[in-house]
């Protein structure tokens, strides 16, 4: 289920960008010309690509209602993506991603799945939308590359201690995020560590006058679409609704202390300069309290041996032993299949929602207290099942913790992305060809 929600993401993340228009008439502006625009390490960018990829920004902002901006800047910021695309697909061909054929083809079949669309009917909305089916194949193969390749390149840096998650909740208690969240938009113009006095007053600069002109009312999204060089830029900058834990503390501490429609002051990091939009504000979390089953059952497991008649035969006849008086954890010591309980009387102690699979779940919590179920067939074999009891479990602090883990993993994630982009950025041979204006 995880696995087809990040298929999802991806191919959502690519269709946003790649819906071309079925009026190209309304682009005249931009002429197809196939001739190499930048070379970049071993790879090149071609300008049919920067073409194909403009045209289905330009696509994408207008279904948006946006304004589109100037066809310079916005090729700019286009051909910037592809060079971070080409690097960052270099890379997984170093390292050794691959994603084949019957992969793809798997990944795309089940995410149709979860359309409600067949195969077929996939292939046709796409092509409908004016994408030929092998440049959605190739394209889709490169995203889910990058993804792996940034995961696997990124999370090795992570690191996250116990007195972070700690600090963290604290913070969180203190400064109410559990109940207020953030939606919230963001610029940011780069600067490297290195940056010469004279590089930081010229984008301080270009921040004044951007911050100027956002609040006398300019849109927030044709200015990111132009001039942030974060990667969220042709998405408008947009990061979502946050809460004040999921922030950079460059960003929470100044962003708890704005007003919806607020611009900030230009803000430093390592990156470069940073400009925060607060796009609304709403309040949210609430105490977690789940039901858990304390549980203990027996399982009889079909095999090389014993086929799934058998198996049931088996389960069946001990559930007739247990009816007539003998010990039901006598029994799973003697016969059942689950050796990670099975010298424990089949118990398995107070459990969450969620944690077993749905044939198995949907009889245990339907299941009267202290009374033995009919045999029940699951991926894994035949079970009987007794329920011992239930509870209501407040998990309140487990779920922050959780939540705590997963604001610093995703915060420090974005921030290493950043840093590893600009690391491979640097040690790279980009030769940009004069582009036409």
């Amino acid at each position: 289920m995880r696995k087809l929600k990040e298929m999802k993401k991806i191919l959502s993340s690519w269709l946003s960008l790649m819906i071309l228009s079925s009026s190209f008439s309304l682009m005249a502006e931009v002429q197809l010309l196939d001739r190499m625009i930048a070379i970049v390490d071993e790879g090149v960018v071609l300008e049919s690509e920067l073409v194909r990829r403009t045209n289905a920004v330009i696509s994408q902002i207008k279904a948006r209602g946006q304004k589109v901006p100037s066809l310079k800047l916005l090729r700019n910021q286009v051909l910037e993506r592809l060079i971070i695309e080409s690097l960052q697909l270099q890379t997984a061909q170093r390292v050794g991603v691959r994603i084949g054929d019957r992969e793809l083809t798997a990944t795309i079949e089940r995410v149709a799945e979860g359309s409600k669309l067949s195969l077929e009917e996939f292939k046709s909305k796409i092509e409908s939308e004016g994408t030929a089916w092998t440049v959605f194949r190739e394209d889709l193969r490169n995203e889910i590359m990058i993804s792996r390749v940034v995961s696997g390149m990124v999370q090795r840096r992570i690191q996250i201690s116990e007195k972070e998650i700690d600090n963290l909740v604290a913070q969180m208690d203190k400064e109410g995020e559990s109940r207020t969240q953030y939606h919230l938009g963001h610029i940011m113009l780069a600067l490297s560590e290195n940056a010469t006095p004279e590089q930081i007053s010229k984008q301080r600069e270009q921040a004044e006058k951007i911050i100027a002109a956002l609040r006398k009312g300019s849109s927030f999204e044709e200015f990111a679409i132009a001039f942030s060089d974060a990667q969220d830029s042709l998405e408008g900058g947009d990061m979502g609704w946050r809460g004040l834990s999921q922030l950079p503390t460059l960003f929470a501490g100044t962003v708890k202390n704005m007003d919806v429609k607020d611009v900030s002051e230009p803000l430093r990091s390592g990156s470069g300069l940073h400009i925060i939009y607060l796009k609304e504000k709403k309040g949210g979390f609430e105490a977690q309290v789940v039901v858990q089953t304390h549980v203990r059952h027996i399982l009889v497991s079909p095999n090389a041996i014993t086929t799934d008649k058998q198996a049931f035969d088996k389960i069946s006849l001990a559930r007739d032993r247990i009816l007539k008086g003998e010990d039901f954890g006598d029994l799973a010591k003697e016969i059942s299949d689950d050796k990670s309980n099975a010298a424990q009387g089949g118990d398995m102690s107070w459990i969450d929602p969620g944690v077993f699979v749905k044939e198995f779940s949907a009889v245990m919590d339907k299941l009267p207290l202290n009374e033995l179920s009919k045999p029940v067939k699951t991926q894994f074999g035949w079970h009987l099942i007794e329920v011992l009891g239930r509870r209501d479990k407040d998990q309140t602090e487990d779920k922050k913790r959780e939540r705590a883990f997963k604001i610093l993993s995703n915060r420090k994630f974005e921030e290493e992305s950043q840093t590893w982009i600009s690391e491979l950025k640097e040690k790279s041979h980009i030769k940009i060809i004069d582009q036409k204006s």
